[in-house]
């Protein structure tokens, strides 16, 4: 994986996990409380993080991955998704995370 390839993208991914979570929260600030979705132990949160990982589910050959990590603008799918949220403290106080690789003690952070 080339970093100085993939870095703008990485930001983007960072910056944008964050800024559309602001925008949910905002969101409920103005509307009030999202409702639990029945029969789901999860809360709006929850779902949020969900749905967020959910743009990026995906099963590839290993040719086709080993291809996009030489070329691609993109880190692969898994880390597009677990870098940013181990990042955001967001997603460590929405899943109640203990210290672990999805909520380091040091995250990286773009002020």
């Amino acid at each position: 994986l080339d970093g100085k390839l993939t870095l703008g993208e990485n930001i983007a991914d960072n910056l944008g996990t964050e800024v559309v979570y602001s925008a949910y929260i905002q969101w409920l600030k103005n509307h009030g409380t999202d409702p639990r979705l029945p029969s789901l132990p999860y809360t709006p949160q929850q779902l949020y993080w969900l749905s967020i990982s959910n743009l990026w589910c995906s099963k590839e050959r290993t040719k086709s991955t080993k291809l996009k990590v030489l070329t691609g603008p993109h880190s692969p799918e898994k880390y597009r998704v677990n870098i940013p949220f181990s990042n955001s403290k967001h997603f460590a106080k929405d899943w109640n995370c203990p210290i672990s690789t999805m909520n380091p003690i040091k995250k990286c952070s773009i002020s």
